[in-house]
């Protein structure tokens, strides 16, 4: 059994000739040799002009592409051939016992035809007989999902429900996130998939061959594929949204204008989230727009302010010059001379989610200091203290004098040089309980003293203290237990002069 063309109904030249089966006949003779077969064109040794040149300019028999017959096709003719085919290919998709039916086209799909026709060209032409019948060879084709979800959820529309993006809000100085809801639909990436492997592997119908006359290729291929509903996630999940909210909630609470490196304002959370237009696109993007116009205005209103003069502070300190009390804080001057600026450069760190800074231009203005060193010398001998002090290294000059009251015999106030190393403003003395009772239970002292007032200690348990229970004071006064005793006013005033590490002299 063999080929044969036959008569053609159209006698025109455009006409292909139409092959049939036929009983095989007894060779004769005649100018020109053929044969004719199912795909295997024979090419005559003798016949070098044209036959030759149809060997080298068309496809081997039995070669196809993602379903696509490119047997004995002209090489010139692959490349679209393939891209056509995969474009042009018949989809029937089915979801519940529901069919549409979609071209590759429709569905995004594509291939690298340049990377496979040159395979072809390469390695499958008439000529190369011993490459004839290699099957499908390989092509890269490529989906484009988010075409194929399109075309579907117009298809099935019925089939899906949109997911729901989370959304951020700011609510009660803070933002927070909205969850997103979960939507349904096909499932394209598995449908792609099915899809690119049933036409990886689909049976084309091969062209047939005779002589010189190469027939054309068969259509493009047609399968059918199962679609499986599954959960659609929203494009931007409540997981991701917080993320975006932990860096808005950052960047709000830290907006500062600086002067010279000082921190002159900072913005409060409350204010910069109104600078913020904070929204969620169609496309799951978070979009954070700043108003850099309302970020003007409220750094035009800051020289009003910042500008100040500068403030002396005044201070107590010990005779290294350490700081023991701040009697009075200081602040450096400000002058701003410009804002220009400030609401683009503000506006673009909020917008990329940054903390944000401008410096304004300006000069400050550092502040003086006024520092005093207070001392104090017990003077055992005219029964009297007497207080001190010096400022900013300057001569020392005697503030204060009190009369006092000494320790007793056997228990005398020790002569020495000491420094102030504990205050209390109220203080039970001796044997006392915590309610200012006598503990006679193994008692250290013979006594109990309760509330002491404005006690402030130099020598272990020898100090200055208010004094209420006697008002013997001055020269030859010897009442106490060691202590120093005062008169309960000019006890609070000793309390307030001298600092821990101010130095107490007690002299004969």
């Amino acid at each position: 059994m063999a080929t044969r063309p036959t008569d053609s109904p159209d006698d025109s030249a455009a006409s292909e000739p139409r092959v049939e089966w036929t009983i095989t006949e007894p060779k004769k003779r005649s100018p020109k040799k053929y044969w004719l077969g199912i795909g295997i064109p024979v090419v005559a040794v003798a016949l070098v002009g044209g036959l030759a040149f149809v060997g080298t300019t068309f496809t081997a028999p039995g070669v196809s592409a993602l379903g696509t017959d490119l047997s004995t096709m002209s090489v010139a003719d692959v490349e679209q051939a393939i891209s056509d085919g995969v474009a042009n290919s018949t989809i029937t998709v089915a979801v519940d016992g529901e069919t549409k039916t979609f071209s590759g086209e429709d569905l995004g799909l594509s291939v690298d035809s340049g990377a496979a026709s040159q395979t072809v060209k390469d390695s499958y032409r008439l000529w190369q007989i011993g490459d004839w019948n290699p099957g499908a060879i390989d092509a890269d084709l490529t989906v484009d999902e988010a075409v194929t979800s399109s075309a579907l959820s117009e298809a099935f529309a019925d089939k899906y429900v949109d997911p729901i993006n989370a959304k951020i809000e700011f609510v009660d100085g803070s933002y927070t996130v909205v969850p997103d809801e979960q939507g349904r639909g096909i499932d394209a990436t598995s449908l792609a998939e099915s899809v690119a492997d049933q036409l990886a592997n689909a049976n084309p119908i091969q062209a047939l061959a005779s002589g010189e006359q190469v027939l054309a290729a068969s259509a493009s291929p047609s399968i059918s594929v199962n679609a499986e509903i599954t959960e659609i996630e929203a494009l931007l999940t409540a997981d991701e949204a917080k993320q975006t909210a932990t860096k808005l909630n950052t960047a709000i609470g830290e907006v500062i204008f600086t002067l010279d490196g000082d921190t002159v304002n900072s913005v409060s959370s409350d204010k910069v989230a109104s600078w913020l237009d904070v929204s969620v696109s169609e496309g799951g993007d978070v979009e954070v727009a700043a108003d850099a116009g309302s970020i003007q205005s409220y750094a035009d209103s800051l020289p009003a302010e910042v500008n100040r003069e500068p403030v002396e502070s005044d201070v107590i300190v010990d005779g290294a010059g350490n700081v023991l009390k701040t009697e009075k804080e200081g602040q450096d001057g400000y002058k701003v001379s410009s804002t220009d600026g400030a609401g683009e450069e503000i506006a673009a760190q909020l917008g990329a989610l940054e903390a944000a800074a401008f410096a304004l231009p300006g000069e400050k203005v550092a502040h003086d200091s006024t520092e005093r060193f207070h001392r104090a010398v017990v003077s055992k001998s005219d029964g009297h203290t007497y207080f001190y002090e010096s400022v900013n290294g300057g001569d020392e000059k005697l503030v204060n004098s009190m009369p006092m009251a000494l320790g007793k015999p056997g228990h005398d106030t020790q002569v020495g040089e000491y420094s102030v190393y504990g205050q209390l403003t109220m203080q039970n003395m001796g044997d006392c309980t915590p309610d200012g009772r006598y503990a006679d239970e193994n008692p250290r002292f013979d006594y109990c003293t309760a509330n002491v007032p404005f006690v402030t200690y130099f020598n272990g348990d020898q100090g200055f203290h208010g004094t209420y229970w006697h008002n013997n004071f001055g020269a030859g006064a010897y009442m106490s237990h060691g202590c120093v005793n005062l008169r309960e006013s000019d006890a609070e005033w000793v309390y307030r002069f001298l600092q821990v590490g101010s130095p107490v002299s007690v002299r004969a």
